[in-house]
């Protein structure tokens, strides 16, 4: 089952989960022992230059909240949960990880939604991967 992530989770439509994380790299966190991949962004693997910089981005995010509440999209990526993430104070942790300049909006999965809050040459910066392309073919 899938669900809308815009629509259905304000409906109460999709599960989620409640709960202080635990960065595992730049895009993925653990709650509550589910892995959770967040939705519509793309930071750097572990093994690439940005990794750990991402990672710790993410860490900061979590020392700075109470607890986080993922709307789970009920979609799955290399058994992880897909959610949009937000912190106590209802502040979006993806787009906090993109303005930051920890990573880059996903278009093909977000449909342009973090774009506007990448700062200004980030692309020159951070590599976006080629899953992210809205129009791949």
């Amino acid at each position: 089952m899938s669900c809308d992530v815009f629509s259905a989770t304000a409906l109460g439509l999709c599960a989620s989960l409640l709960g202080f994380p635990v960065a595992v790299d730049g895009d993925t966190l653990k709650l509550n022992g589910t892995a959770v991949r967040l939705y519509g962004i793309d930071a750097e693997e572990l093994t690439e230059l940005g990794g750990f910089r991402a990672k710790d981005g993410l860490s900061a995010i979590f020392r700075n909240t109470t607890y986080v509440k993922c709307h789970l999209t009920g979609q799955t990526s290399y058994n992880r949960q897909i959610a949009v993430c937000h912190t106590d104070r209802g502040q979006d942790i993806g787009m906090l990880m993109v303005r930051d300049g920890y990573a880059l909006d996903c278009a093909r999965y977000s449909g342009g939604r973090y774009r506007e809050f990448e700062p200004f040459n980030i692309r020159n910066t951070l590599t976006q991967k080629p899953y992210c392309k809205k129009d791949r073919r």
